[in-house]
């Protein structure tokens, strides 16, 4: 039998002092999930599999190159921990135009840590934020935290830099598709992912066990 493979937590153990845990409290409690509030089901995603081979059949001509929407890298920017198919979820697509990735916090982590996700493309493209959604909020969080905050929505190029609210949630999640320019954005037919776009989910939680 293949002993399974523990996935890596998003740690900052190297850069400060692991001796406290945060927002684990709610750990027992009745939360939302976040990955099932976004994420659509393996079910779905196959029949959209099957209206996306027949677009792939009947691709329109633009008269340009194709061009590839697929992320080339990703890594957590202050830790420099890659995030690869070892996040891909079990239970969910992750290939085919769209991916999604399951990643656990270390229950260490502060909630006033900055995160940043840092993607990398081969071509220049953009990069929306198409949905996020957030679990519940760490019993510790600031009131003011508690307000609505202002988001970026777009990056565009070969680097994209992403600086997400991770620490200050038990659990939230987020929709990003990856573009060509003026071919498509979050209002696009999701039956042309793959060929315009492709989408990835990251679900991230504390791992509080």
């Amino acid at each position: 039998m293949t002993p399974s493979i523990k996935i890596p937590e998003v740690n900052f153990c190297d850069l400060l002092p692991c001796d406290k845990t945060y927002c684990c409290s709610i750990h027992q409690t009745q939360r939302k999930s976040p990955r099932y509030q976004t994420m659509t089901t393996t079910k779905e995603r196959n029949k959209n599999k099957v209206l996306q081979e027949r677009r792939l059949m009947e691709k329109p001509d633009l008269g340009i190159d194709w061009i590839d929407t697929t992320i080339s890298s990703m890594q957590i920017l202050e830790t420099q921990q890659k995030i690869d198919r070892r996040y891909c979820s079990k239970g969910l697509q992750c290939r085919s135009g769209n991916y999604s990735y399951v990643i656990p916090v270390n229950k260490y982590t502060p909630i006033n840590v900055i995160l940043s996700l840092e993607i990398n493309t081969t071509e220049p493209l953009i990069i929306f934020q198409c949905k996020v959604t957030f679990g519940n909020m760490c019993s510790h969080q600031p009131r003011n935290r508690n307000k609505k905050e202002a988001f970026q929505e777009t990056t565009q190029g070969c680097q994209h830099i992403w600086i997400l609210p991770v620490t200050w949630w038990y659990d939230s999640a987020y929709h990003f598709r990856v573009a060509a320019p003026d071919l498509a954005d979050c209002s696009t037919d999701p039956n042309y992912a793959g060929i315009f776009f492709t989408d990835y989910y990251f679900y991230f939680y504390r791992q509080c066990n």
